[in-house]
């Protein structure tokens, strides 16, 4: 009676840890929380407001993983899962910076060929600007 009396005054997510913790493995919500109503002395069937209150809590515990298809796991099992997602974010990050460089010489190089028309364009301005003044000089002398 005094471990029932001791496992009604512990919190419903510290239990589920501790549920987790002896299993080893993931398990289904529904599952996870039946084990801790029942571990509370509960009923056999929660009510669709405790499921929801006790799922709601194990989802914003930083010790719980969601593992997929409604399996929750603790986040202690599995580091290689931190240490992937550092890895995608600087793999990212780099991805980014490579990017950078590409813009950055395709429009140096537009730039430059931009600078090398508007040069020629000018001579060709000019070279047509002295054809124009040749064409002004003999209509005078006619």
């Amino acid at each position: 009676m005094s471990n029932n009396i001791l496992k009604n005054n512990v919190d419903e997510v510290n239990l589920a840890y501790q549920i987790l913790k002896t299993a080893g493995h993931p398990l289904y919500y529904r599952e996870l929380i039946d084990r801790v109503v029942a571990e509370k002395g509960g009923i056999s069937r929660p009510s669709a407001h405790t499921i929801a209150e006790i799922h709601t809590r194990i989802n914003l515990d930083s010790r719980f993983v969601h593992t997929g298809k409604s399996m929750w796991g603790l986040t202690e099992w599995s580091p290689q899962r931190i240490n992937l997602r550092e890895a995608e974010e600087t793999a990212a990050a780099s991805q980014d910076d490579v990017r950078r460089e590409k813009l950055l010489a395709a429009i140096q190089q537009d730039f430059e060929h931009d600078d090398n028309d508007s040069e020629s364009d000018t001579a060709t301005l000019l070279e047509g600007d002295g054809e124009f003044e040749q064409e002004e000089e003999e209509l005078e002398t006619n």
